[in-house]
């Protein structure tokens, strides 16, 4: 399919989708966190922005596909220490003996 006519395709299908549900598609983001008035959010340049391997492994899991222990760890460890970081930052607890089990 040429690329005009899949731009076309996307945009009129888009527009129909539009009209079906009376309007533009709500923020997901902001819909399904929950509020945190009042609480600092931690500044971005705080959090550790994941190397290629947890990238990689995340794809992996979000494509459906399995994991070995070693890797389901990594991503783990990599993800208790961002909520770490984010934890100071707010005021809340450290989950450092958090058992996920």
């Amino acid at each position: 399919m040429p690329l005009e006519s899949a731009t076309s395709l996307i945009v009129r299908t888009y527009e129909q989708w539009l009209a079906d549900n009376g309007g533009p598609a709500p923020d997901a983001e902001a819909s399904d966190r929950p509020s945190l008035a009042g609480r600092p959010m931690a500044a971005p340049t705080d959090l550790k922005q994941p190397d290629s391997n947890i990238v990689r492994m995340l794809q992996m899991v979000i494509d459906g596909r399995c994991l070995v222990v070693e890797e389901l760890d990594e991503i783990i460890s990599y993800l208790q220490q961002q909520r770490n970081v984010m934890a100071k930052a707010q005021g809340v607890a450290s989950a450092s003996g958090l058992c996920l089990i």
